[in-house]
């Protein structure tokens, strides 16, 4: 037997002194979106495709009574993962303000209380840092102020010199721990350049 759209969503558009806005004449509207499908058509298994047309992406009209619009549930739809953007516009369809929503199980829902996913930030993946180290100049010997695990140091700043760390190949500095030794007598204090994982 196919599904039926879990989801009753009701929805009210207020302006800023809490009237109704929109008119018969010159409606406001609530667009809804579905989203978060990538490149797979999104489906309700054993009872079809949702299509552009339909519940993709769809403009209604305000005209100042209460809506109430039957949605698919995200948990209905395949594939997983799916989310609505609901957008408010104005009588000129100019969005005004565009919030992001996963409905689940079967209820009625009104919009002014419905919970909002907030997106986290995208996540750095890595930092870069440079150190300085210290040490007695004239010399070759200085430490690095913070344990460099494995081989994540890249390398070495000297007099704005980049000295690279290659794997297999002669550099002109090695590090034991926090103990930088440079091949070469240095004048000023070296820094030490490297990735730092962030969690």
């Amino acid at each position: 037997m196919p599904a039926t759209p879990n989801i009753t969503l009701t929805a009210t558009l207020l302006d800023y002194s809490g009237n109704t806005i929109g008119t018969s004449a010159q409606p406001a509207w609530l667009r809804i979106a579905l989203c978060g499908f990538g490149g797979v058509l999104p489906a309700i298994a054993g009872t079809g495709n949702i299509t552009k047309i339909t519940s993709w992406f769809v403009d209604i009209p305000f005209t100042g009574t209460a809506l109430s619009v039957n949605l698919w549930g995200n948990d209905q739809i395949s594939p997983s993962g799916t989310y609505y953007a609901i957008s408010l516009l104005d009588t000129q369809k100019n969005v005004l303000q565009t919030g992001i929503y996963q409905f689940f199980g079967t209820q009625t829902i009104d919009l002014s209380v419905a919970p909002q996913i907030v997106q986290p930030p995208v996540p750095q993946i890595f930092n870069l840092v440079l150190l300085a180290t210290t040490g007695t100049v004239p010399g070759m010997v200085f430490t690095v102020p913070t344990p460099i695990r494995g081989n994540s140091l890249l390398g070495v700043f000297y007099k704005g010199v980049f000295y690279p760390q290659v794997k297999g190949a002669i550099t002109n500095w090695t590090l034991s721990g926090q103990t930088l030794t440079m091949n070469f007598a240095c004048t000023e204090v070296p820094f030490a350049f490297y990735i730092q994982a962030l969690a």
